[in-house]
């Protein structure tokens, strides 16, 4: 069994980067370094935004902001201008922006026939975006009425080669794999009119490899992986070699040599690692699910899909989520985990129905035939007809023979369907039951969870009203009244300006704790430091230390992470009996962690009945759909541990 996804390896946004993606790059620079037009040295910060776009996002966005911050950027096509900021945005995944500036180089680059490579990029990635949300149907309209007749007519073979290839394997994505290896013949007919092969030859024979190894045709799929081979190997540090692994182990699959196929596999995950294609590691990941499934390994083939939800790179995207909960729904079932498979298809079923896949083939055949293809899908439904009226006659014929013999079969089976119709009903009241009362729990949970959600909304409400009356009222009036004491001439004034000032302090230290500044106008980080500054004193010393902080991290995130540290300070200052806490706050990629430990008494969980103040930390943990973990033993001190998705 092969599993159909929705991704394959080359079906990214486009991105046709050289083989010698090394040499490439050289060229990029040194065209940068040493051209003194400053248009073209613009337009090679452009290219080298895009060659780091899947893989290093800080360099793709330096030198897209070369171009941005540059006077010189007047001199450059908006729409070209407009593209590259969708390659940079679709690859941090912000396809909504994308879209929008794809739509902006399409309005541009319409009529401008020096820039038509890129109006074809551009429509492209714009129907490419659009997948998730709007189906196939997008994309392949895309490109059957914009990508290649604009190829067709600037005469770009390469670009019409990979239109006819994409929409091979979109057709191959749904099942189609007769269509499919259509459109990637007339790719491979464009191709073989361009003597030097490059990478879209590359990805034609893969998609082959792909098709035929869906058919189990492992013959077929030798042929294109060898001519794959003998291309990719003269370019050792190509960005491909992860996707050849996944085609080569595709082909070990229909072999069943699985554990060739599993090794394959294995060097595709450490070269993807390497290179940062982190999409296409989760997928050679799914395709070592599908390996173990086909073994019958189903714990090992579950393990792989949990971890894969729990990465969330793939299944992201609701179609991609939607094949793993279908098929750890299948693997439950195998394993006679029957209310966990009960669970997963209940997922499954809420993401979307299975007729909108029929209907999807549907509306990309009429596509099909608006695309100038009527005369050929007349000849092929004219065979496909002979060959069912001659499979109708062979089958009368059989039947004719052997009526009797399977009516008697058909008695038999009858009877044992009807059985085991009565085994699965009492098996599924018995799972529509359970799955009522854990229902009833999680309307439960989630109204507890709603009120914490208003009283921890309500208290930061109320604290923000008293920090701002303290502030404006208590405020102005204790400056008044230092003013008009300064203004008399007593003999204990300077005692009670000293006084005042004082209560002046007092009140905007607590005007501070209830609603810092500091985090308002500085940030997380400082607002942290300050924070642990102000709560040492001589018997505790609190060490404060950050990691790679953003600055742009939502300021109810922040909030939440600075009452959290408040509390937890607050609870080694009462019941630690420490003398030394840590406080760490670190940042990676979109997860931000923090740690609060101290060297205090410690207590054992499993004696103690956690308070308010430990309560509260969880709420506000549980409001920006965090996790908190805290450990403690007697005598080795206490470690609280918040992680959250920014």
């Amino acid at each position: 069994m092969l599993l159909l996804l929705i991704f394959v390896p080359v079906g990214y946004a486009q991105q046709l980067l050289p083989l010698d993606e090394e040499g490439y790059l050289k060229e990029i620079n040194a065209a940068i370094e040493t051209s003194k037009n400053e248009k073209i040295r613009l337009e090679n910060y452009l290219l080298l935004s895009e060659f780091y776009a899947p893989t290093d996002s800080v360099q793709s966005k330096k030198a897209l902001d070369n171009v941005l911050n540059s006077p010189h950027k007047k001199e450059l096509n908006k729409g070209v201008l407009a593209y590259y900021q969708g390659i940079y945005f679709v690859n941090q995944g912000q396809k909504l922006k994308a879209k929008n500036y794809y739509e902006e180089a399409i309005k541009e680059l319409k009529g401008d026939k020096r820039e038509i490579d890129v109006l074809i990029k551009s429509w492209y990635n714009y129907g490419y975006v659009q997948i998730e949300d709007k189906g196939y149907e997008v994309f392949i309209k895309t490109l059957t009425e914009h990508c290649i007749p604009l190829s067709e007519k600037s005469g770009n073979q390469l670009y019409l080669a990979y239109s006819y290839t994409q929409v091979g394997l979109t057709f191959m994505s749904v099942g189609q794999f007769d269509k499919a290896e259509e459109y990637h013949f007339k790719a491979l007919e464009v191709l073989n009119k361009i003597p030097e092969q490059g990478t879209i030859h590359l990805v034609t024979y893969f998609n082959l490899v792909s098709n035929y190894c869906y058919q189990a045709n492992s013959y077929s799929a030798k042929l294109y992986l060898d001519k794959a081979t003998q291309l990719i190997q003269n370019y050792p540090n190509s960005r491909q070699y992860p996707n050849y692994y996944y085609q080569l182990a595709m082909y070990y699959t229909t072999k069943q040599a699985y554990r060739e196929a599993l090794e394959t596999l294995q060097k595709g995950i450490l070269s993807s690692r390497e290179k940062k294609q982190h999409k296409l590691t989760q997928m050679l990941y799914f395709r070592m699910y599908n390996v173990y499934l086909m073994k019958n390994d189903y714990p090992g083939a579950k393990s792989i899909l949990e971890q894969l939800l729990k990465d969330n790179i793939l299944s992201k995207e609701a179609t991609n989520r939607r094949i793993t909960f279908t098929q750890l729904a299948t693997v439950n079932e195998a394993m006679e985990n029957y209310k966990e498979a009960y669970e997963w298809m209940k997922k499954s079923s809420a993401l979307g129905d299975s007729l909108q896949q029929q209907k999807l083939i549907e509306k990309m055949n009429e596509l099909e035939v608006v695309h100038d293809l009527h005369t050929k899908e007349q000849t092929i439904n004219q065979l496909v007809q002979e060959k069912k009226e001659d499979a109708l006659v062979a089958e009368s014929n059989t039947m004719r023979i052997t009526f009797l013999g399977i009516g008697f079969v058909l008695s038999i089976i009858i009877g044992g369907l009807v059985y085991l119709n009565y085994k699965n009903q009492q098996k599924l009241n018995q799972q529509i039951s359970i799955s009522h009362q854990q229902e009833l729990q999680n309307i439960e949970h989630e109204r507890k969870y709603e009120a914490s959600q208003a009283v921890l909304k309500g208290e930061e409400q109320e604290r923000q009203r008293i920090a701002q009356d303290l502030h404006d009222s208590m405020g102005g009036m204790l400056a008044n009244i230092r003013m008009y004491i300064s203004s008399l001439e007593l003999d204990e004034s300077s005692y009670l300006l000293e006084k005042i000032d004082k209560s002046i302090a007092e009140m905007r230290r607590i005007s501070r704790n209830l609603m810092p500044e500091t985090l308002k106008n500085l940030g997380l980080e400082i607002a942290l430091k300050e924070l642990c500054e102000s709560m040492t004193h001589n018997h505790l010393y609190i060490q404060f230390e950050a990691f790679n902080v953003s600055e742009t991290i939502p300021f109810q995130t922040q909030l939440t992470f600075y009452r959290i540290a408040q509390e937890g300070i607050s609870n080694v200052i009462k019941y630690a009996q420490a003398n030394n806490v840590i406080v760490q706050i670190s940042q990676t990629e979109n997860l931000l962690n923090l740690i609060i430990e101290d060297d205090g008494i410690g207590f054992n969980s499993s004696d103690v009945t956690y308070g308010l103040g430990i309560k509260n930390i969880e709420n506000r943990v549980a409001l920006i759909n965090g996790t908190v973990e805290i450990e403690s033993q007697k005598g080795q001190g206490t470690t609280i541990n918040i992680v959250c998705h920014v």
